[in-house]
């Protein structure tokens, strides 16, 4: 299988009018404006007109891009307003404070700054969890095993670990520092030539600074508010890897990628890792884990992310394994993914499944939207799961699939109307959860977020919030 095989959708190529004429007069996609590919790539992809999941895709895709500058406003507005109340101690706090003078002309108010380590994301604003659980939960899952010499669970590290990448660096280094009393190793801020950003943040650190029994690697995942994240997740476009398969072409370009139609000149083994001068993820992340496992020669690499850090915690392992960075592999521990879309096509899941064996899982709560796209549709989209899945259903029962068979739909069978929204939106659980369980925690933010499922379906199951509810205190009923 050659590695310039590839098929690419470009949703900015793409007019409305287009889309609706290639898919209403059935016209081939190969034939389309938005679409490039090389011919012979896949079998019938030749032929295949446009259906309506790469419509559907190519318009999720431009709405999204019109809407993102004013959508990174709003999130930008949002966290600096739940900031500055909550630094100010809330309502009453910021009126105490505006009463309350230093000197003449100046009052006590304190002005939240983006990059300092009170500064909180949404994502804490919705659960401000972070304690790491040292006892074993989900117990029947026994490929997971303890990693040795730390008494930890290894799927509380991963998600509390997953859920910590969405805050600024200064954050992170005070929670593994300060309160995990870990060590922290590099926070990662790297370049997708392609978006043309810092659109690739991942963080490592270790159980000790000396002699460390564990290397966390964690990938930051798909920000609320960032739509160029949701634009990568929900995009069909792949290229070809050679004989291990087809991969998501976004997420490559999102490690570091350098030719989207060449994977060997894309993703070459020798690499100066930067792209004038701006680091590239794979490559600095590669590099820093070498050092480590030179300098921590029993320690055990566990890689983990949630949503679109998830797909990257799932890529990663699979360009090692190409570039046979044997090293790096055998050292890895587990793979741990939470609500992380499709990476590749059925090749790809066999061979990495190959390489990772039974150290990969995944987790999926509810109607999450995010592991169900991309869409799985040949001979155009390719997509599929692989592994173990542990599936939360509602009152966070969990049932583990494996051999990665699809999640349910996400549309539940025909029932009324108000049942269906109240349910994607998790409000029944938001609401009686709390009185039912003592552990259960949700703030208003939390339940506000979850009123977002009533206008996208699966939004709302898609917050960390839930996965650490489900890992802590979610039943396996196989």
């Amino acid at each position: 299988m050659a590695t310039d095989d590839h098929m690419i959708l470009r949703h900015e190529n793409a007019r409305y009018r287009d889309i609706v004429g290639h898919l209403v007069f059935r016209r081939r996609l190969t034939k389309s404006p938005f679409a490039e590919h090389k011919p012979g790539a896949v079998a019938g992809l030749d032929s295949a007109n446009t259906d309506w999941v790469t419509a559907l895709t190519l318009v999720i895709q431009k709405v999204l891009a019109a809407i993102s500058s004013p959508l990174r406003r709003l999130g930008r507005l949002l966290e600096f307003l739940l900031n500055f109340f909550s630094i100010n101690g809330g309502f009453l706090g910021v009126v105490r404070r505006c009463l309350t003078f230093h000197d003449v002309c100046a009052v006590s108010l304190v002005i939240p700054q983006r990059e300092s380590p009170d500064f909180l994301s949404l994502i804490a604003h919705i659960d401000g969890r972070y304690e790491l659980n040292r006892t074993f939960f989900i117990g029947d899952i026994p490929a997971l095993e303890p990693i040795p010499g730390v008494d930890i669970n290894p799927l509380s590290l991963c998600m509390m670990a997953s859920k910590l990448s969405y805050e600024n660096a200064a954050v992170i280094v005070n929670q593994v520092e300060k309160r995990w009393k870990m060590h922290f190793v590099r926070f990662f801020d790297c370049w997708n030539r392609y978006l043309k950003n810092r659109a690739t943040q991942a963080f490592i650190f270790c159980d000790k600074a000396e002699d460390a029994n564990v290397i966390v690697l964690a990938f930051r995942g798909t920000e609320t508010f960032n739509a160029l994240d949701w634009i990568t997740d929900v995009d069909l476009s792949w290229l070809s890897i050679g004989e291990f398969g087809k991969a998501h072409l976004g997420f490559m370009r999102a490690l570091g990628l350098q030719d989207e139609k060449d994977f060997n000149k894309g993703f070459p083994v020798d690499h100066p890792g930067h792209h004038h001068g701006r680091a590239l993820a794979y490559y600095a992340i590669r590099e820093t884990l070498k050092d480590l496992l030179a300098k921590h020669r029993r320690a055990r690499v566990v890689v983990t992310g949630h949503s679109l850090g998830g797909a990257l915690a799932v890529l990663f392992p699979a360009i090692l394994a190409i570039h046979e960075q044997h090293n790096i592999l055998s050292s890895i521990h587990g793979v741990m993914t939470y609500g992380q879309p499709r990476v590749g096509d059925a090749e790809f899941c066999r061979n990495l499944d190959a390489v990772l064996k039974s150290k990969y899982h995944r987790m999926v709560y509810r109607y999450d939207i995010v592991p169900r796209v991309p869409f799985d549709k040949p001979p155009i989209a390719l997509f599929k799961h692989f592994g173990t899945c542990i599936y939360f259903k509602s009152w966070y029962e969990g049932q583990v699939r494996r051999g990665g068979i699809a999640e349910p739909q996400l549309l539940p069978s025909p029932v009324p109307v108000v049942h269906v929204l109240v349910r994607f939106g998790g409000l029944d659980e938001g609401v009686l959860l709390g009185f039912l369980m003592k552990d259960f925690e949700e703030s208003y933010v939390s339940l506000i977020y979850r009123a977002s499922g009533l206008l996208i379906p699966g939004l709302a199951s898609h917050s960390p919030r839930d996965y650490v509810n489900g890992g802590s205190m979610a039943r396996i009923i196989n």
